[in-house]
């Protein structure tokens, strides 16, 4: 009898650990981009690197669930936009996540790495904005300028 049913407890066991590890348990672009993420530092061919320390400004964007962009500076609203997410890629080269905005700027390259994230001006090919997820503090200063 045991002969008989350890086939089927085999077959359940595999069944849900497949089920664990399918695609829908992975976080989607959105899911990685929403939330409030706090500027960290700049960096540009033309201005070198800036900081909120050099600016005297503290830069806040927030990226909700229904698709708006909202962009902050010292704690006032100067901004905000519709956007959608996109991935774009050259069939052998690795794409990229891009954000088209309406409203603000045309769009931005972003990647998303934990707490880490950096937007880049699709016009720009070097440098970026270095964004922090929740409470950063002054270690956050390791610049990753090509993506």
């Amino acid at each position: 009898m045991k002969a008989f049913y350890s086939p089927w407890i085999y077959l359940l066991l595999v069944a849900a650990l497949a089920s664990a590890c399918s695609r829908d348990s992975l976080p989607t672009m959105e899911d990685q981009l929403v939330g409030r993420w706090e500027w960290v530092q700049s960096e540009s061919s033309k201005a070198g690197t800036t900081t909120p320390a050099s600016t005297g400004h503290s830069v806040v964007v927030e990226f909700d669930r229904r698709g708006r962009a909202r962009f902050y500076q010292d704690g006032a609203m100067i901004g905000a936009a519709k956007f959608r997410l996109k991935a774009v890629g050259n069939g052998w080269r690795k794409s990229k996540n891009l954000i088209i905005y309406r409203g603000y700027k045309s769009q931005q390259f972003y990647s998303v790495s934990g707490n880490k994230l950096i937007l880049q001006d699709t016009d720009n090919g070097k440098g970026g904005n270095v964004y922090y997820k929740g409470k950063h503090s002054s270690r956050y200063t390791d610049f990753a300028g090509k993506q």
